[in-house]
């Protein structure tokens, strides 16, 4: 008699984590060196100093849960509203919704996680032009930063939620007459999608233009030690260091369509 194969018995799934769950961790997690660095970068209110290394090992235990994500957001607290950006499922993450917490951000940090989420959705293009015509900064800021990483995704389409070849000309367009005159840090992403166009294929040369023309740009930056960096310079750079491997700076990381670093 020929024995039988022996089954190897699956091992549960381990148990979702409740939002007081994760908060209890966020908050266990939290440090005062990190909370220092935070509030030098424009962080205000309930917030535990939770460092990006320890929110990575979180998200590999929680992945996507939209849910969870949903409850974390309505915290109110800085560290679980960074997370919820990244818990939050793309397929369920609707123009309301985006607006709707774009209406609570109020610093740069979380600008940017809300627009990499922003970002990763099918209505990316639409979101991007919606936020970039308003006027306040934080709005007008993550709409920049979109851009800038659709800009970097030329072979997304705009059934995908990315940008066509006359949009990019649009936004350059826009940036070049609007980008002083913008508020703060809407004028240093305005830069970042600057810098994001001139290392999209074919656009180097007008970007470099572009840049030549807008001249210094002035960022204030509060206690940090960061400074704008010089689009021509850094489109330069980046363009030549690809190109000795004979590719473009969008087959690079910068070029996927990912939530964060």
């Amino acid at each position: 008699m020929t024995p039988k194969p022996k089954t190897r018995s699956k091992k549960p799934a381990p148990p979702r984590l409740t939002t007081k769950q994760v908060m209890a961790e966020l908050k266990a997690a939290g440090t005062a060196q990190t909370i220092k660095t935070f509030r030098n970068h424009g962080v205000t209110g309930d917030f535990f100093g939770v460092s990006y290394a320890f929110l990575k090992t979180l998200h590999k235990r929680v992945k996507v849960d939209h849910e969870l994500a949903l409850e974390l957001w309505q915290t109110g607290n800085h560290d679980a509203r960074v997370f919820a950006c990244w818990a939050a499922d793309g397929d369920k993450t609707t123009m309301k919704l985006l607006d709707q917490w774009a209406r609570d951000v109020d610093n740069h940090v979380l600008a940017i996680e809300l627009a990499a989420l922003a970002q990763d959705s099918d209505r990316a293009h639409r979101i991007m032009a919606k936020w970039i015509a308003r006027k306040s900064e934080w709005p007008a800021a993550m709409g920049w930063s979109v851009a800038s990483r659709l800009a970097m995704q030329p072979g997304r389409g705009p059934d995908e939620g990315g940008i066509t070849e006359a949009q990019v000309a649009e936004l350059l367009k826009k940036l070049e007459a609007g980008i002083h005159s913008a508020p703060n840090y809407t004028r240093h992403n305005m830069n970042n999608a600057l810098i994001s166009i001139g290392c999209r294929p074919k656009w180097k040369t007008k970007a470099m233009a572009a840049a030549k023309r807008i001249g210094q740009i002035h960022v204030d930056y509060g206690v940090t030690s960061c400074s704008v960096t010089d689009a021509a310079t850094k489109i330069q750079k980046t363009t030549d260091h690809y190109a000795k491997q004979g590719k473009s700076p969008t087959e690079g990381a910068g070029g996927k369509r990912r939530r964060h670093c």
